[in-house]
C-alpha cells in the first residue's frame, strides 16, 4: 500500500531556498490553505530565493512552537520585497 506523502509535491520554498526539499508538509504548514498558498507565487520566489529563505525560516519557527511577532515579521519582510 502506497504512502499519502508520496503523492505530495516538494516543499517549494525549500527547493527555492535550499536546492533541495523534503515533501510538502500539507496542512501542518502554515502557509497551508486548501493547498499551498506558496505554489501561486512560485514563480516570483524563483527570482528571489532571500524571500524563500525568509518565509523558509518563517515556517520553522512556526513549526517549532516559538513566538513570532508579527510586527518585526512584516517590517524585514517589507525590506526583502521593497529594498
Amino acid at each position: 500500500m502506497e504512502h499519502v506523502d508520496e503523492h505530495r509535491q516538494l516543499c517549494t520554498i525549500e527547493l527555492i531556498a535550499e536546492g533541495h526539499a523534503e515533501r510538502c508538509p500539507g496542512e501542518d504548514c502554515p502557509f497551508w490553505e486548501r493547498g499551498c498558498l506558496l505554489t501561486r507565487v512560485e514563480e516570483e520566489l524563483d527570482t528571489r530565493p532571500e524571500v524563500a529563505a525568509f518565509l523558509l525560516g518563517l515556517r520553522r519557527e512556526l513549526e517549532a512552537g516559538r513566538d513570532v511577532l508579527v510586527d518585526p515579521v512584516r517590517y524585514q519582510f517589507e525590506h526583502l520585497l521593497f529594498p
